[in-house]
């Protein structure tokens, strides 16, 4: 062994932590910000109190959100999103160590290499580490609570059972889906210890720290209910687009989301054998298998009702610590194939890797969107109307300052407004080239402009032809050939 192999191998975290690092902080700016990350981005500039109110809306607890209000007030005289970007690669790069040290160092010499490898070079924890979400917070949280959890479960010793409390208690305050999916796992692994003392100490612990915010929550509970996340839908119907979601998932996790055809279509094979590491992780870790079913159902349920498909893998992250231990594992167990995935995972990941900073083969054409450079060609008119229902408001609003969106009770009147003053020379409509607005908005602000204006279109972030095809599958007629579409209209 080289005197390099043999330190990598002593001391992997010193090796792939600087390299995590700099990819993580490399041009921070290079996607714009997209919606939630421009709405955050917005309000941040208000007061703590009216910042935190808007998260909890939203379904959020305060803790992420009090801490970037303050963070964005410190003087690093950084861009305002990269200086919210950062924040959130200090908590991945915090997440990576407290990977090691609780995971991956229980893993023989090669096989912690393998841990750590898929770790850091994932494209899934690369694209969502780097956006000014709590995401890597969730992450960070996750990946202790679990952790301590499984040490807990095997030494029996409160050393464990306090930091275990902690970090679930964290986990709370980060978001609600991490922390109750993670209670409810710890809850179900005691008891099958007939552990009910320290199931109760637990919970009860963790309750008396979240009892300030519990009317939050309860307020916000059915908000939840009502939630049908239905913007982007492909089928239309919710019961089928369930295994849609589990899907997108599983792929985001082993894959990442930004791939190009070819390789995404090679990935089958590897996913495919990265499922069967899955199962022989399961059956050779029951422990993990009992930590990941019940906490991935409870996150599940959490998050489909809420959100769309494009966006359950970033609500699962906290989970991606267990993933990765379950494929490592079933990778030690099955000798010959297991090698052979962790090697095409890893070969998939770097094609992510240089896809997501090329800013091509992203499967969720919003990240990718150069609202930027949409700015800068409409900039200095003033006159912007945006598709509120399926394109990013808040992005534009980000970018330009105010717009008008076609759902504001007003907007009719304002376009009107525009249409009749012939001082107003050119108007700007930006939309998504699906169409599910309410009683079809889009195509009637688009008439409303066509009929009296000239039309130029200018079109972004083109689907590939296995999108299109894809999109024929799953029953869209006529699949549009781009995801966004800048209309000028002149007179």
């Amino acid at each position: 062994m080289s005197g390099l192999a043999k330190w990598v191998r002593e001391r992997p975290l010193a090796f792939f932590l600087p390299l995590q690092a700099l990819m993580y902080f490399w041009n921070l700016s290079l996607l714009s910000p997209w919606f939630d990350e421009a709405d955050e981005l917005i309000y941040l500039h208000t007061t703590l109190a009216h910042s935190v109110a808007v998260a909890a809306s939203g379904g959020h607890p305060p803790l992420y959100f009090a801490m970037i209000y303050y963070w964005m007030r410190l003087p690093f005289g950084l861009d305002w999103a990269v200086q919210a970007r950062v924040l959130s690669v200090l908590f991945a790069l915090a997440a990576t160590v407290a990977a090691d040290r609780l995971w991956a160092r229980y893993l023989p010499g090669g096989w912690r290499l393998a841990y750590l490898s898929l770790w850091t070079f994932s494209p899934f924890l690369l694209l969502y580490a780097r956006m000014s979400r709590s995401y890597s917070f969730q992450l960070l949280a996750g990946t202790l609570a679990a952790g301590f959890l499984l040490r807990f479960l095997e030494k029996r010793t409160w050393r464990w059972g306090v930091p275990l409390i902690l970090s679930l208690c964290l986990a709370m305050w980060v978001h609600y889906v991490p922390g109750g999916a993670m209670l409810v796992a710890a809850n179900l692994m005691l008891l099958r210890q007939r552990r009910l003392r320290d199931a109760v100490i637990v919970d009860g612990a963790v309750a008396a720290s979240f009892l300030p915010w519990l009317f939050r929550l309860l307020a916000f509970l059915p908000n939840w209910g009502v939630h049908g996340g239905n913007a982007y839908t492909l089928t239309g119907r919710s019961l089928i687009e369930i295994p849609v979601k589990l899907a997108y998932w599983g792929f985001s996790f082993s894959m990442g989301e930004a791939v190009p055809d070819v390789v995404l279509i090679a990935g089958g094979v590897v996913m495919l054998g990265a499922a069967i590491l899955l199962l022989a992780g399961a059956r050779r870790r029951p422990d993990l298998l009992w930590l990941a079913a019940p906490a991935g159902i409870i996150g599940f349920i959490g998050v489909a009702r809420w959100n769309s498909y494009p966006f359950i893998p970033a609500r699962m992250i906290f989970l991606f610590p267990v993933f990765l231990m379950l494929i490592v594992s079933g990778a030690a167990t099955l000798r010959r194939l297991g090698p052979a995935v962790i090697a095409g995972m890893l070969a998939i990941s770097l094609s992510g890797i240089w896809s997501y900073f090329h800013r091509e083969g992203f499967r969720n054409k919003q990240y990718p969107m150069p609202i930027a450079e949409i700015a800068a060609k409409i900039r200095p008119d003033t006159h912007v109307l945006v598709d509120s229902t399926n394109s990013d408001p808040f992005a534009m609003q980000y970018a330009l300052g105010p717009v008008v969106q076609t759902a504001a009770p007003e907007a009719k009147d304002i376009v009107q407004g525009w249409l009749a003053d012939p001082s107003v020379h050119t108007i700007w409509f930006l939309r998504n080239t699906h169409d599910v607005s309410p009683e079809h908005l889009d195509r009637k602000f688009e008439e409303q402009l066509g009929a009296s204006m000239r039309e130029t279109k200018f079109e972004y972030e083109p689907f590939t032809p296995l999108e299109v095809r894809l999109a024929g599958v799953v029953g869209v007629k006529d699949a549009p050939r781009y995801f966004h579409e800048l209309l000028e209209f002149q007179k």
